[in-house]
């Protein structure tokens, strides 16, 4: 599962968002499937933007790219075809990509699509 983290900066001392970023480890996505679904865990882990690691292979994402289920509010999945595309058009193996960076102005929409609250699913076992 990636590592989730919104860095931010202080500005008139209001917490500003400036990325939402998911860290993964190299060839944990599976760019041969179509999408690939996490689970949000929220809150998020906050980072200054100044702690922000350039020296990770990173590929700029947009809203669109999310994929947003109302039955499992808890998991978000990502449209790897689309980001494949665009990561090829830059002449980039995507199995060296280790980060999705979402910017604002976007960001603001997607913090909106998120639940408020972390639920967890049980199952029974009969």
């Amino acid at each position: 599962m990636p590592q989730q983290r919104l860095y931010y900066e202080y500005e008139n001392g209001d917490l500003i968002p400036y990325w939402y970023a998911l860290t993964f480890d190299l060839c944990e996505i599976d760019w041969d499937k179509p999408a690939y679904y996490f689970e949000v865990i929220k809150p998020f882990e906050y980072i200054e933007r100044i702690e922000f690691d350039e020296s990770l292979i990173s590929m700029s994402i947009q809203l669109a790219d999310f994929i947003f289920n109302v039955n499992y509010p808890n998991r978000i999945g990502i449209n790897l075809k689309s980001i494949k595309k665009r990561i090829e058009k830059h002449g980039v193996d995507p199995y060296i990509v280790q980060q999705f960076i979402l910017s604002t102005p976007e960001l603001n929409d997607f913090l909106m699509f998120l639940p408020q609250e972390r639920k967890q699913d049980f199952i029974t076992i009969c």
